[in-house]
């Protein structure tokens, strides 16, 4: 680990702020901003600096005590210190703020745990004192580009975003952050939606520390320094009395809970002294102040207050306007400020989409309800990206509604966000803000969720069914009256955890929304016969993504091929599991994995006929080892609850797997009503995809594969022994095989022509990649990079998935693997890739991410 990294993540994070000396009402005053604590340090070192010894940890504290005094003054400060180290990452010249292309990696992992804005303010202010300048512009891109001309250069030709989450893309942290410092009064009901840390040092934290403070009266705490400060820096003395006589109180110890009414009419004090109102209507910071509005762009305005205070501090905590108590008050501000932080960016480095879905669950806790800043949410996530970079296609996913109405309402509302001001005096800003608008495009994404417990006579996932219906419906229903969104509404999706909710359950819902044709609507008839443009959705779905066994991932590949009708552009979101390492994958897991029975049963009676099917090599002894093990699972789980207690084989078990895609209420037909129900057109329209074309009628009238289809929905003690878990012990032989599997869906999908969004951030820090140059999108498609085998090359793109939670860019996405690329090297330490193939396989990638735009 970087060393300076860690003694950050040791002074912001792990240190509690209370142990900082302007707190000494709460803790000891030991440790301040200019003396950082020994005894503190390696006691929180013990985790961050793991595989050094006590020496060695020493040595880093006596080395950031070192560089600490690596200033003009010559005196120990913290906040030098993080100057030192945004120098000689950041780069500035005169207008725009970047990071030096060779530092990106590591200016990814320092800016990750704390925040760009942490290093950007503090860059900018040491570049001004040495400078003699003060900045006026704070709203540059929420996320700094590398300084590397040559790849701005080929992306600037532009990009297709087609793998972005509307609300999950805004700058999460940020949004939230200012929200609660400018309205803190009466969020109890919001805090307490998060239920506990999930930075796993902050619930050590807590359970070691005993008595501390709430989330929610931290946050008090960083309000009250924070309008101090802003008082402070302003020279408002009476403002500056009115918060002293508040703070004397909390040093009276007197809960911040109990103060926090007077904390907010100090807030509200200085809004109304400073604050700007954004479109004559509100007033988002006090500050981002009234100055502030000609000389930075209505996009980021939001950030622009925050910066600007940041910046103020760091240069008054090193040139001698703040006093001591004052620079104390700031660094215990910057900790609770990173907490909250790391409560709502996934900074915890844990795998896994349980842990991700936490983060996703929080995003808009804060701001839900506030309308101004629930616009700045559409803002910043759009204008935002599309401002700051060239993107000629932006694909934001969102949700459907139970109603056509709703639908088209949510649609509306966020084009009049992009579309911004409709004020006829700024007729060219209106014209910009048009043209941005038109390359947004939707995608509505079905969320899937767990299963309920067994209910008699519902199938599985009867909830989400149930749900996915209703929203289908509503979506055709917005079609089919031609309105003016049409042409926006692009295709169809799935989001969240895919191990708890199969293809399967949205199947016919894809099937009916692909088959459905409809009008554009306005503006889109043909110029010579003004014949309407009609035209069909297009699909994308997450799989392949989350999995207990990369089998299970490219089951679930598998299925949403056959049960979803997916056509030729079409497209996978992630598909992980075709391209990871099966050999690292399993080393990481030591050989051995857990999952529900059901699965491993399903899983091994997919992978010995696909193998069979796709004409995969089995070495003989794992082949009679995995029948064996189906057997066993087959006799446990099925053999005594299906009707005749016959003894399926793995074929007949592989084609009742087949069914899946229809709708399983229909099997609980009798056999001729079952039957005569295969020949009958359903008056409903959806109910005319209840089975599913791409399976043959004659599978249905197999008696033995509607009984297992029927026993694996209905009958309560296959879903019971199904759910127990169970070991597999896999090894290279089994890791040959999967390795096999994975090049031959990888050529089943060149052949259909299916492409695949991949998102080199998200699948770094939610998935086991540990390094960019390992990200699988190298084994879909490498050529440009090194010579390839014929029809393996995928159709790829890179985006960014949820950028907010994950704190990225569209080009920041393509920087990282550019660099990585550059410093990938093989076994012998040589590089392994040339720097012009590199660039040419950057530009053919941002090519292809064109190619899968949906139209």
């Amino acid at each position: 680990m970087d060393i300076e990294k860690g003694s950050l993540e040791i002074l912001f994070l792990k240190i509690p702020y209370n142990k900082i000396s302007a707190r000494q009402s709460i803790g000891g005053g030991r440790h301040d901003y200019g003396k950082v604590s020994e005894e503190l340090y390696m006691q929180y070192a013990q985790s961050v600096f793991s595989n050094y010894s006590e020496d060695e940890r020493r040595n880093h504290y006596l080395k950031l005590v070192q560089d600490m005094k690596q200033n003009p003054e010559g005196k120990p400060n913290v906040f030098w210190f993080i100057m030192g180290i945004a120098k000689r990452v950041l780069t500035y010249d005169g207008s725009e703020i970047a990071c030096k292309f060779d530092e990106m990696l590591r200016w990814r992992e320092i800016s990750f745990q704390l925040g760009q804005d942490f290093f950007t303010c503090a860059f900018l202010a040491a570049h001004d004192l040495e400078w003699g300048y003060r900045c006026k512009s704070f709203s540059w891109q929420p996320i700094i580009r590398s300084d590397n001309s040559r790849l701005h250069n080929i992306l600037e030709q532009g990009m297709a975003e087609n793998h972005f989450h509307l609300t999950g893309s805004t700058k999460v942290f940020e949004l939230n952050w200012i929200c609660v410092m400018n309205l803190l009064d009466g969020r109890w009901h919001d805090f307490r939606k998060i239920p506990g840390a999930l930075q796993i040092h902050q619930a050590d934290r807590i359970r070691k520390e005993g008595k501390q403070e709430n989330f929610y009266a931290e946050c008090q705490r960083a309000a009250l320094y924070r309008v101090y400060l802003f008082a402070v820096l302003k020279g408002n003395k009476g403002l500056k009395k009115i918060i002293l006589e508040i703070m004397k109180k909390t040093n009276g110890n007197i809960p911040t809970e109990l103060l926090v009414g007077e904390i907010q009419d100090a807030i509200v004090l200085a809004k109304h002294a400073y604050g700007a109102r954004v479109e004559d209507k509100y007033i988002l910071d006090y500050a981002f102040e009234k100055d502030m509005i000609d000389c930075n762009q209505r996009e980021n305005y939001l950030l622009a207050g925050e910066r600007r205070f940041l910046y103020e501090c760091y240069k008054a905590c090193v040139s001698g306007d703040f006093c001591a108590y004052e620079k104390n008050l700031f660094y215990v501000y910057l900790s609770i400020r990173t907490h909250f932080r790391g409560e709502l960016i996934q900074v915890n480095r844990q795998v896994g989409f349980e842990n991700f879905s936490r983060y996703q669950d929080r995003k808009e806790i804060f701001i839900e309800g506030q309308k101004e800043y629930e616009d700045e949410l559409i803002r910043l996530a759009l204008n935002g990206t599309l401002g700051s970079q060239n993107i000629v296609s932006l694909e934001a996913r969102i949700c459907p509604k139970k109603s056509a109405l709703k639908l088209y309402d949510a649609i509306k509302k966020n084009q009049g966000i992009v579309n911004g001001n409709s004020d006829r005096s700024k007729e060219k800003e209106k014209r910009l803000d048009e043209k941005q608008a038109e390359k947004v495009i939707y995608v509505l994404h079905f969320p899937k969720q767990r299963d309920k417990e067994f209910c008699a006579g519902l199938p599985r996932n009867h909830n989400v069914r149930a749900d996915t219906r209703k929203k289908a419906r509503s979506i055709a229903s917005l079609l089919e009256k031609e309105t003016d969104v049409n042409g926006k509404i692009r295709g169809i999706d799935t989001c969240s955890s895919e191990i708890h909710c199969r293809p399967e359950v949205f199947a016919q819902a894809f099937r009916y929304l692909l088959d459905l044709e409809f009008s554009r609507g306005k503006g889109t008839r043909r110029r010579h016969d003004r014949e309407e443009v009609r035209t069909k959705l297009h699909a994308t779905y997450h799989a392949g993504e989350d999995f207990f066994d990369i089998v299970d991932g490219l089951r679930a590949i598998d299925e949403t091929l056959l049960f979803c009708g997916l056509k030729r552009g079409s497209r996978i979101g992630h598909g992980l599991a075709m391209g990871i390492n099966p050999g690292e994958y399993y080393k990481d897991k030591g050989h051995k994995l857990v999952m529900p029975k059901q699965l491993l049963l399903d899983d091994i009676a997919w992978l010995l006929s696909k193998a069979e099917e796709t004409g995969c090599i089995i070495e003989n002894r794992l082949k009679a080892e995995l029948k064996e093990k189906y057997c066993s699972l087959y006799d446990e789980i099925y053999r005594e609850h299906v009707r005749g207690k016959f003894k399926a084989s793995v074929a007949e078990y592989y084609q009742s797997w087949k069914l899946r895609g229809d709708n399983p209420q229909v099997y609980r037909l009798e056999k001729q009503e079952f039957l005569k129900r295969l020949e009958q057109t359903p008056l409903l329209r959806f109910d005319r995809y209840e089975f599913n074309d791409r399976v043959s009628n004659h599978i249905r009238k197999i008696e033995s594969c509607r009984e297992l289809y029927f026993a694996y929905h209905y009958h309560q003690k296959v879903r019971e022994i199904g759910d127990e878990r169970i070991e597999l012990k896999v090894d290279q032989r089994y890791e040959a095989l999967i390795c096999q599997i994975q090049d031959k869906m990888i050529q089943q999908l060149v052949h259909r022509g299916i492409g695949i969004e991949t998102n080199p951030s998200s699948n770094y820090l939610i998935g086991t990649i540990t390094k960019y140059e390992e990200h699988p999108i190298l084994r879909f498609n490498s050529r440009k990079l090194k010579p390839v085998q014929p029809n393996e090359s995928l159709n790829v793109s890179i985006n960014t998935d949820d950028q907010g939670v994950f704190d990225t860019s569209l080009e920041n996405e393509y920087a990282l693997m550019t660099l990585a690329l550059r410093k990938a090297k093989d076994k012998g330490g040589k590089l392994l890739y040339d720097i012009e193939d590199i660039y040419e396989w950057i530009d053919y990638v941002r090519k292809m991410g064109l190619e899968q735009v949906f139209s």
